[in-house]
């Protein structure tokens, strides 16, 4: 049995503006692992190590300097996750904004062959688009697109040099995708599984696993419908449901080398209480045999 080592990542900085669709600045996402990895919840894993990183406050970031700030953050967290996780412990990122994933999966990268690493993604967007293609102007719906191909800002794309090839990369959600991410998901061939053919992804997921040595998996938890997890920047109208998704991450779980990021929780919203429990339930079922 491996010991998860939870690494408890304050981010807000790929949100410098409103989600899209929203008026407001997302505050308080940045809070959420202290009230997703409470001491209450971590007792449930008495081997389990926990890790801290904090990016900087948007706020407090000079525009001119918001790039080389972000990539100077984004290298830090990746750092600190391979400093601090040991041989056998499953890598856990909490965050936090969705730019997390970006330092998780770099975390990931560097100690993996890119070509043996798949990539699950639960989300209701893309999250890959470009700078120029943004509608929002915020990283935390780009991160992906660098993993891709060629970022559109040199000094993000700097930090991912080998990419993943597309033909790795899996999405599970009803997506609402930006114009920029349609053209991405068509050129590519991105496959996609959603309420009209979830139902199939079972079988596809099981061959998927057995091409990869490590599988990384992406849990951002607008992915769910907004009735069941209201508080997140950018609730989805038409989700999934747990019934929808259990299944999938029960065969997951099984390949003998995963690491999970779960993103984009907002304590501070409405709805958060059930928000944060299905989120910790979701890291209850995922590690209960790791």
């Amino acid at each position: 049995m491996h010991s998860p080592h939870f690494f408890k990542v304050y981010c807000r900085l790929g949100l410098p503006h409103a989600p899209i669709h929203s008026s407001k600045l997302n505050i308080g996402v940045e809070d959420a692992p202290e009230f997703i990895l409470t001491k209450q919840f971590l007792s449930q894993f008495p081997k389990a190590e926990v890790s801290y990183y904090r990016f900087s406050n948007p706020e407090e970031v000079d525009e001119k300097d918001y790039w080389s700030v972000l990539r100077n953050n984004l290298e830090g967290c990746k750092l600190k996750i391979n400093e601090k996780l040991k041989n056998g412990q499953v890598q856990i990122v909490i965050g936090g904004d969705n730019s997390v994933t970006f330092s998780s999966l770099l975390a990931v990268l560097s100690r993996f062959n890119p070509s043996k690493v798949g990539y699950i993604q639960f989300d209701s967007h893309g999250e890959a688009n470009s700078f120029g293609g943004s509608i929002s102007k915020n990283f935390h719906g780009m991160y992906m697109r660098p993993f891709l191909e060629v970022f559109d800002i040199e000094e993000i794309e700097r930090l991912v040099p080998v990419k993943i090839p597309a033909e790795n990369f899996l999405s599970m959600g009803n997506l609402d995708l930006d114009p920029d991410e349609i053209d991405l998901y068509q050129r590519l061939n991105i496959r996609n599984f959603n309420q009209t053919n979830i139902g199939q992804a079972g079988e596809f997921i099981k061959q998927f696993l057995q091409r990869f040595a490590h599988i990384h998996i992406n849990f951002d938890i607008d992915v769910f419908d907004k009735s069941i997890t209201p508080a997140t920047g950018t609730p989805t109208q038409k989700g999934l449901f747990p019934e929808d998704i259990v299944p999938l991450l029960e065969i997951i779980k099984k390949h003998p080398s995963w690491s999970l990021d779960l993103v984009e929780v907002n304590p501070k919203m409405v709805g958060s209480k059930k928000t944060i429990k299905l989120a910790q339930k979701i890291l209850q079922f995922m590690l209960k045999f790791a």
